[in-house]
């Protein structure tokens, strides 16, 4: 995943670099180990006079990558950026043929909400069995989507997107206490690997952090880097956090669980610990 916040206008160059052209672009991370290639199906997400603009597909990017182009171009005078290359986490077991759709592509978005994640819900139908009235939008089978449904409910009940991301987590782990034994009988031991999201309004950049693997994965093109573990880089007016380092440059770990990001160039650190 990568997100981008600016000052100004992003611009085509930045985008196309930091996405395409650079030795550690997004799309050469999605290709560059034939073992855990990310070919699951794309997407990006931005805003233009705050109202967002989506587009996904369900194909491998790096078969795509004249579409992929064109349509970051269309991003360049926004000032909010998303994107997600996804490898398919599978928790109900489905043919993989099943999982392979516009529909279970990211982000996600409803209104001015764009929200993308890395990671896997393992009680995504125990999650969706709290949706209530949002069980009606879901329409994709992954449990990305079953997470987005859900903060949606969180946040308009609370109408603030940290507060809401704490609660996400917060409200995961209620749901696993009350089945835990019965899951960790079936052999699921954590309710999910990986709560890694983004989040926008279209006025600030919200991520959260929670990705632990023992023993520790590393990251695909950034030697020791672990997966997981957001880059974060400040550039001419711009904020820039990825899944890991998208270029040669310099790049710092995120301090985290959740960061909220500016236009104005500031970052404001969640106080809570893990």
């Amino acid at each position: 995943m990568l997100a981008i916040i600016s000052k100004d206008s992003i611009g085509a160059d930045f985008l196309k670099n930091i996405c395409i052209s650079s030795g550690k672009s997004l799309l050469k991370q999605s290709f560059s180990d034939k073992l855990r290639r990310q070919e699951d199906g794309w997407g990006i997400g931005y805003y233009i006079e705050k109202k967002p603009f989506i587009f996904k597909s369900e194909k491998a990017i790096f078969n795509e990558k004249e579409l992929f182009e064109k349509k970051i171009k269309a991003a360049e005078n926004s000032k909010i950026f998303i994107a997600h290359i996804r490898d398919a986490s599978n928790p109900k077991k489905l043919p993989h043929k099943k999982l392979i759709s516009r529909e279970n592509s990211q982000p996600f978005f409803l209104d001015n909400i764009v929200f993308a994640h890395n990671g896997t819900l393992f009680i995504c139908d125990e999650i969706y069995s709290n949706l209530g009235k949002y069980k009606k939008y879901v329409k994709g089978v992954n449990d990305s989507e079953i997470l987005f449904w859900e903060f949606i409910k969180i946040l308009e009940a609370y109408g603030d997107i940290s507060v809401a991301l704490k609660m996400l987590k917060d409200e995961i782990k209620t749901v696993w206490f009350s089945i835990e034994k019965d899951l960790k009988n079936k052999g699921i031991n954590t309710p999910y690997r990986g709560l890694n999201i983004f989040v926008s309004d279209g006025n600030e950049l919200f991520a959260m952090e929670d990705y632990e693997l023992k023993p520790q994965k590393y990251s695909i093109m950034t030697h020791r880097w672990k997966w997981g573990k957001y880059a974060l880089k400040r550039e001419n007016g711009k904020i820039i956090i990825a899944s890991e380092p998208c270029d040669n440059s310099q790049w710092e770990k995120a301090q985290m669980p959740i960061i909220t990001m500016g236009k104005n160039g500031k970052i404001d650190l969640a106080k809570e610990q893990r």
